[in-house]
């Protein structure tokens, strides 16, 4: 049986007795928050959301910091406030906007496309343009590609029973250069002993997964949640369709050491199943030290399961 003063640190992720992930519960218990406010000299206050595990210090320790810490990835901040979070969460808007597919729970959906499409299918209604619809298992961040929008007042805050949450495309950093769903194919070189394609679609989140950085070398990051993005369809072209994404947070302040060519590189799981590849990291804006990719389904429903 594990003591409960054990602490073992592997590859950046510190181990405890209990674990946040599958048992969020226990961070009340007086015996655990004792051993975490031991671990960083300093510490003032703990707090979690369910996603990450939040150290509240008034100046964060040296690092390398931790990727995990009891299950869950780790986040430092001077306060608890939304403005220190790496959660993405936009802006919303009150009861009296309208809720629409009130008859989906759309709470840790499985497979979310059926509410994505009630969701796209409402704002083209509307007329207002959406360049992506984001999915985080209890809430969804619709990106309005105008400032100029329609009345936002009639914007819905809920759909399938959980809010809506909104950005600007201008907000986002995403680069200025449209991105089609052939270009974020794999590029050569960058495999790392990989094995075939496998869907992203319908997997658990918030396993840690990697991102190809070199030939040999990746770098590990969090698989958080999923999305659909308007792109251009084929190079050259005009059309534009909806592709599905998967979103990854690769740790504080990671932005900062991630190579500049990650384009292309392959996102895959611990086994060396590729689950997708990478579009790009921002490096500021409320993405920051996030790192989103073209989800392997879409080559797979095009017939390609390996490199």
């Amino acid at each position: 049986m594990a003591s409960q003063t054990a602490t073992t640190v592997t590859s950046r992720h510190i181990t405890l007795p209990f674990n946040l992930r599958a048992d969020p519960l226990a961070l009340n218990d007086p015996k655990n928050r004792e051993l975490l406010y031991k671990l960083f000299p300093g510490t003032t206050g703990l707090a979690m959301d369910g996603t990450f595990l939040y150290i509240i210090q008034a100046e964060a320790p040296p690092k390398p910091w931790p990727k995990s810490i009891a299950g869950l990835p780790s986040y430092f901040a001077p306060q608890i406030g939304p403005q220190h979070t790496p959660v993405l969460f936009g802006w919303h808007l009150g009861r009296g906007s309208g809720a629409i597919a009130r008859s989906l729970n759309g709470r840790d959906m499985a497979d979310w496309e059926p509410l994505f499409i009630i969701v796209k299918n409402h704002f083209k209604v509307m007329g207002v343009s959406v360049t992506e619809i984001m999915y985080w298992g209890n809430y969804l961040v619709v990106i309005l590609e105008h400032r100029r929008t329609a009345d936002i007042s009639k914007l819905p805050w809920k759909a399938g029973n959980i809010a809506v949450t909104y950005f600007y495309e201008d907000e986002v950093g995403r680069p200025s250069t449209p991105q089609s769903r052939c270009e974020a194919g794999p590029r050569p070189g960058n495999q790392v002993d990989l094995k075939s394609l496998t869907p992203a679609k319908r997997r658990r989140t918030r396993d840690f997964v990697f991102l190809g950085s070199s030939d040999r070398d990746s770098i590990e990051g969090s698989f958080m949640g999923t999305s659909f993005q308007r792109v251009i369809a084929d190079e050259g072209s005009s059309e534009q369709q909806w592709v599905f994404a998967i979103w990854l947070y690769m740790g504080q302040d990671s932005a900062d050491a991630l190579p500049s060519r990650i384009y292309g590189n392959a996102i895959f799981t611990s086994t060396g199943y590729v689950l997708g590849f990478c579009q790009y990291a921002p490096t500021e804006g409320p993405m920051k030290d996030w790192c989103v990719g073209i989800a392997t389904n879409e080559f797979i429903d095009r017939g390609f399961t390996n490199f």
